[in-house]
């Protein structure tokens, strides 16, 4: 089996504004969850984006690295959240991606529709080794 270090990044368009009447515009950022692919193993959170105030249409620069086995299913949960300051964050959404799935779109970027609305882009690419 070969194991490959990955580089996830993300962005989204056309996401709800769940920001609240005069409240302006969402202050999305991302959670993103490796997924348990065997009964034994927990869910791993691999990190968060930045934030990026008032935008429905963010491009987080924020990546994220893993290691990837060719052939073996891998899932990544990736939630959409609204920051909101002095209360509790507000979910806008989310989507579990196949990592083979994406690396098999053109240009390793697959695009999720999210229920409440937008769209949300997974993109990998071989991590740098540094």
């Amino acid at each position: 089996m070969t194991k490959e270090k990955l580089s996830l990044t993300l962005h989204a368009a056309g996401l709800k504004n769940i920001a609240g009447a005069f409240k302006g515009t969402s202050d999305p950022f991302a959670i993103v969850t490796l997924l348990a692919s065997d009964p034994g193993e927990k869910p791993r959170v691999l990190g968060k984006t930045e934030v990026i105030k008032n935008t429905l249409s963010p491009k987080w620069t924020t990546s994220f690295l893993f290691d990837y086995e060719f052939g073996t299913e891998t899932h990544i949960n990736v939630s959409v959240v609204d920051e909101v300051r002095k209360s509790s964050d507000k979910p806008m959404g989310s989507a579990v991606f196949e990592i083979g799935d994406i690396l098999g779109s053109r240009g390793s970027v697959k695009a999720k529709k999210l229920k409440k609305g937008g769209t949300l882009y997974a993109r990998i690419q071989k991590a740098e080794e540094g």
